[in-house]
């Protein structure tokens, strides 16, 4: 009983995190008259008393229902034909069969869609088990969570929809559309304009800008060549007047310089520029008019600053083109996994945040959506100040480095239609760069903002194919990073998980050199299907710069595999329902110390030459159950058995000359 009640304090925390903070327990004499009245003759032990369930919550359109069981072997019980069992003593001994057996009660009394909620165990080892029940339905078990983040208000219809009906979430209904863009985009290059597959995503990039400074640029493609400037002339001159005027403030010429030779082709290109017979127009305005009526807005809504929709609609897009579906050199990193790198290592807006390896600059999106936020809590009652902290933040704190031209361009604009055309994204190889090629000379900037505190990377993968690239290995390009920190600052990178092995000398070398400079802090392994149709699987690693690794740390190693993303068929990897759930419980983990079990994290010491993977340091800290320890033994016994009767007893019991095989084998 005592471990029971322990339960319930927790799920009470769970509940107040939520928004309950007095949540209708047992008779629920205080819930609404509707919720009283259902309970009349529920009892889940005799069937006529009242019922008393744990906790009733109304979150939105539902109703959830919680029971609680001390002992975590109490989750759940099926009978024989895989159904949760609501019969009794079933649902009295069974937290999730009490809930559904309330569930069926309050659906049935109230015509509400319920959500029935088993939690069985400690706070440390539980098991939190799930189902959905409504009129004229059999119960559905749904996949186990580990908080009740889905049943918030703001949450629940979601969750619903998705894990209960089996709809695509909303932020893939988003992509969805931008994919359809691209199809048309793909089908137009290539039929109207013959288009070269590296200059797809160029040009996309060069309409963009072009509307952006010139919102009314539609109406000049007229394909009339009689005023002296063709359709891509007129593009590329407004695309060029934007980089150059003080709205962009881009800095050096340097930079407006590249990207307006990746620009140069559309001025000249032949059959973007004349009209073609079957559209009645030029293949460029053609262009111009789905970008302008189908991704210029989608790309710069506010609502969207958390995931990179540009660089999402060219990765798309690229896909169509070139032999390896990969003609930009975009690996792109989903945009969940960059939003939780950024709360991984508390992104924040006094950060001077660094990603060496910008590519479409999706890292330094969802950084800076959340340096915007952070700024709008601290000093959104103050208007002045406010602004002044996001210009600070803009033209000071976000910082990247891309050396292919292409993806440079890519980035760029991609910054500018984000609100941030300030950002210093310079063109470079990182490992030649230098501190003064980040904070060169400013008057206008402050000191303080002359080094990194935070960075975040996908190194390239798989540029270390020799003894002369191993200068060129994830491992390097995470410790070139590491020596760009100031001391205390905090790096998160993805990266493959051999990476973490140190196979080669030099890897061995590098793992032990890093360890004497900075702190490993955690490791967690992801979903395989992270990088879907590429195949490599990953990590996420979290550094502390400048403090050597002590001796007696216990680094945190994480089985994130589960992160509530599955791979759906014909549409890629999608939210199952659960994502929301497994993020805030890995987050409270890391950051919180919230126990779990060895299965999820392990706390170890460390040293270079270990793998630094959870595989490597797991072990099975739970203790066995009267069940486990029944089917071990008689499994043993059965196989003592088996080698006997097969004349092999020798061989698990040595036979001495004075034993009779008989007496041995009886």
């Amino acid at each position: 009983m005592g471990n029971e009640r322990s339960t319930d304090q927790f799920v009470r925390d769970m509940l107040r995190e939520i928004g309950f903070t007095r949540p209708w327990e047992q008779s629920c004499a205080d819930a609404p008259a509707y919720i009283y009245d259902a309970l009349d003759g529920a009892s889940k032990s005799n069937g006529t008393g009242r019922g008393k369930p744990e906790f009733v919550i109304e979150s939105g359109d539902f109703l959830v229902v919680i029971e609680d069981k001390g002992r975590y072997e109490d989750s759940v019980s099926l009978d024989d034909e895989g159904q949760i069992d609501t019969t009794y003593p079933a649902r009295a001994n069974y937290a999730l069969n009490g809930a559904v057996h309330y569930a069926l009660v309050f659906a049935q009394r109230t015509g509400k869609k319920v959500f029935a909620i088993g939690v069985a165990g400690t706070e440390s080892h539980y098991d939190m088990s799930v189902a959905f029940v409504e009129t004229g339905a059999a119960p559905k078990q749904l996949e186990s969570l580990e908080t009740l983040t889905t049943f918030a208000p703001e949450s629940i219809d979601e969750y619903y929809r998705v894990a209960v009906r089996g709809e695509l979430p909303q932020e893939e209904r988003d992509v969805r559309e931008i994919r359809k863009v691209a199809a048309i985009l793909h089908e137009g290059m290539r039929n109207h304009a013959s288009l070269e597959n590296e200059n797809k995503a160029t040009l996309v990039s060069a309409i963009l800008l072009a509307l952006k400074y010139r919102p009314e640029l539609l109406n000049d493609l007229t394909g009339d060549q009689r005023n002296g400037y063709k359709d891509g002339e007129k593009v590329y001159n407004a695309a060029k007047e934007y980089l150059e005027s003080d709205e962009a403030d881009l800095g050096p010429k340097q930079k407006i310089g590249i990207m307006l030779d990746r620009f140069s082709f559309i001025k000249r290109h032949v059959l973007l520029n004349r009209k073609n017979k079957d559209l009645g127009k030029t293949p460029l305005r053609h262009f111009t008019e789905i970008l302008d009526h189908d991704v210029f807005e989608v790309v710069s809504d506010p609502s969207y600053t958390a995931f990179d929709v540009l660089g999402n609609f060219y990765g798309e897009f690229v896909k169509y083109g070139g032999s390896d579906g990969n003609s930009l050199g975009i690996v792109l990193t989903p945009h969940h996994i960059t939003d939780l790198m950024a709360e991984l290592i508390d992104v924040n807006g006094d950060d001077v945040v660094l990603d060496p390896t910008a590519g479409s600059g999706a890292f330094l999106i969802a950084a800076m959506r959340r340096m915007f936020d952070d700024a709008i809590a601290r000093y959104g009652h103050e208007e002045k100040l406010l602004t002044e902290k996001l210009d600070e933040i803009k033209r000071f704190r976000l910082h990247g480095v891309e050396l292919q031209d292409k993806l440079f361009a890519v980035g760029t604009t991609n910054m500018i239609l984000r609100g941030d055309g300030k950002a210093n994204f310079q063109r470079h190889n990182f490992f030649d760069v230098t501190h003064e090629d980040f904070f060169p000379y400013n008057p206008e900037r402050p000191g303080k903002l002359e080094g990194f505190t935070k960075v975040l990377m996908n190194p390239p993968y798989s540029q270390s194919k020799g003894k002369d690239t191993r200068h060129l290995s994830e491992l390097s390009f995470i410790h070139h990073a590491l020596s760009h920190l100031e001391v205390r600052g905090r790096l998160a990178a993805i990266a493959p998980q051999s990476a973490m092995v140190g196979k080669t000398k030099e890897d061995k070398e590098l793992k032990a050199r890093i360890m004497k400079e900075h702190t490993l802090d955690a490791v967690l392994t992801m979903n395989p299907d992270t990088f879907h149709g590429i195949g490599t699987h990953v990590v996420v690693v979290l550094f502390t710069a400048g403090v050597p690794h002590p001796a007696t740390k216990k680094t945190a190693f994480i089985d994130f595999k589960d992160d509530g993303y599955k791979v759906r068929q014909h549409v890629g990897l999608v939210d199952d329902g659960r994502a929301a759930d497994r993020r805030k419980h890995v987050l409270e983990v890391i950051k919180d110390g919230v126990a779990d079990d060895t299965h999820f994290i392990v706390r170890s010491e460390v040293t270079a030459t270990d793998e630094w993977q959870h595989s490597y340091f797991y072990f099975n800290d739970q203790p066995a159950t009267y069940e486990d320890f029944y089917a071990t033994v008689a499994d043993f016994v059965t196989w003592q058995v088996d080698m006997h009767t097969h004349g092999l007893g020798e061989l698990i019991a040595p036979i001495s000359d004075e034993d009779e095989l008989g007496e041995v084998t009886a």
